[in-house]
Formats: C-alpha cells, structure tokens, sequence
C-alpha cells in the first residue's frame, strides 16, 4: 500500500523493482482508481515522467511486500547520454506497455458496447418473453380446465415444455452475449 509516487508530482527520478508488485493507476469517477500496469521484478516505473519532463499522469503503490531500487532523475539522463541501448530498451519496454494497455483498454469497451446492447435490447426481450408466457399461460389454462380429453392435455403439455425451453435458449443466448467473446442473441426469433 506504500505510494512511490503520485500524479501530478514533478519527477524526481525512476524505480527498479528488486521484488513484490506494483500498480501503476489513474483515479476514475467515483473516488474509485483503475489500475494500468501490475509490474514486478525487474521492471522499472515512473520513468515516463522523467523523460518526457512533465508531471507523473498515474501513481504508483506496492501491491504487496516490495523492495526497489530508486535512481535520480540526473543521473538516469546521464546515463542515457552514455548508452544508447538502454534508451532504446525503454523504448521497446514503453511500446509493449502501451500495446497492453490498448489491448486492456479494446476489450473494456467492446464490452461495455456489449453491456449497452443489452440494455438497446431490453424491451425487445421483454416483449420475446411475453409471448411465450402468454402461450404457457392459455394453455396451462386449457389443460387444467375441466373436462379436458386426455389428447388436449398431452398437446397442451408438449406446447408449454417448447415455450420454457424458448425462453431457456433466449436466457442462455443473452447471458454469452453479456460475457466477453460471446455472440449476438437471435432477437428476430418467431
């Protein structure tokens, strides 16, 4: 829970993670915070700031028990200057973050598109779902009703068994759709 740094704090210099796991977030609304990265030994954090000279844009904080190395601001340009191949390591180093934050960031939004799909989707459900529950209900009518044959019944039985089971397939539809990868219901289902 010990903050290296905060956002907005002018940087001082970067950290080397020895051991444990950081978090690198931002805060979101609500007070609440999103996490970036989960970095761990051997990766380094709050170079970014340092490098491109402004204030940090996240914070970052020990997840659990962890032991990092601090290396000052001058002294990491320094040794920049001196060696070129570590400067072109953070650069391939902040490329792969960035793809995995985008990555993170793609699958948040298809399925918040999805999420809000569902709810487009909503009254349409409703109105699938009433049908078979007006069909359920007529015929459980008929079948209980006194003095109904023996056939009627059965038939009245088969045809409530294939309306539940449309609205266990319209369910089971909605509730892959709402999970990550799933596919689009069949909303135009007679």
């Amino acid at each position: 829970g010990e903050f290296l740094f905060h956002a907005g704090e002018a940087p001082s210099g970067m950290y080397i993670i020895d051991a444990g796991r950081v978090e690198v977030f931002v805060p979101v609304e609500g007070g609440e915070s999103k996490v970036l990265a989960e970095l761990g030994p051997n990766d380094t954090v709050g170079e970014m700031a340092v490098l491109d000279d402004v204030t940090r844009s996240a914070s970052a904080r020990a997840a659990v028990e962890t032991e990092t190395r601090f290396l000052e601001r001058e002294e990491l340009l320094r040794l920049l200057e001196r060696r070129p191949a570590i400067a072109l390591g953070f650069i391939r180093e902040f490329i792969h973050r960035m793809r995995a934050i985008n990555r993170r960031y793609f699958d948040e939004i298809v399925q918040a598109e999805r999420l809000a799909t569902v709810g487009r989707f909503t009254r349409t459900i409703v109105h699938d779902f009433k049908n078979p529950l007006a069909t359920i209900r007529w015929t459980s009518e008929l079948a209980s009703a006194e003095g109904t044959p023996a056939a009627a019944r059965q038939t009245s039985h088969e045809r409530i068994l294939r309306e539940v089971e449309r609205m266990q397939t319209m369910l089971h539809e909605l509730i892959e759709f709402t999970r990550p990868g799933g596919q689009k219901p069949d909303l135009d289902r007679k």
